[in-house]
């Protein structure tokens, strides 16, 4: 019998033919939430949700061991693990799942002194012969150098267009 259907479809010969249904079907799951209570009741013996329910405030506080250390969820998407130790308190923050892409992202820690970073590139740059932007008129100037040697590239391409424009294979009765 299929998981998912359970009795909705047609009985199956063999357990192969189940096999291969479920496999077709996409039915590789167990049909939970949307069915009536006593198939619910059947699967909630073997899943303990007590973990998910929450006080008034929104926060759950179960203990890990000793008085020393604690594990509170914070608004249901964070876990934060306190421990107290002779140093002070240590705190680590455990994300869901969903907010999985933001946690890995690392974002830097902005520097103290972005002009002299930005200077230090722009030098760098300038020895590479890579332009920054300076002034409006080197900006001008290079426009004005791009749109030049675009004109220059046509009228070559034109040039060797024109020559190559030639019919190469004529037949033996035509003098040119």
């Amino acid at each position: 019998m299929c998981l998912y259907c359970n009795e909705r479809c047609h009985p199956f010969a063999s357990l192969e033919a189940v096999r291969k249904h479920m496999a077709a079907k996409g039915h590789c799951k167990v049909h939970y939430g949307d069915g009536d209570e006593e198939e619910e009741a059947e699967l909630e013996e073997f899943y303990d949700y007590s973990s998910s329910y929450v006080d008034e405030s929104g926060k759950q506080l179960v203990a890990a061991g000793d008085t020393g250390n604690s594990v509170e969820l914070v608004g249901g998407s964070e876990l934060v693990i306190t421990k107290r130790s002779d140093e002070g308190i240590l705190s680590k923050t455990l994300g869901s799942r969903e907010y999985m892409r933001y946690y890995r992202q690392k974002p830097r820690p902005s520097p103290a002194n972005n002009m002299a970073i930005t200077a230090a590139l722009a030098s760098r740059y300038r020895s590479m012969g890579i332009a920054t932007v300076q002034s409006r008129e080197q900006m001008v100037r290079m426009k004005v150098m791009k749109a030049m040697n675009r004109g220059g590239v046509e009228a070559m391409r034109t040039k060797v267009g024109m020559k190559n424009n030639v019919i190469r294979n004529l037949p033996k009765n035509v003098p040119y």
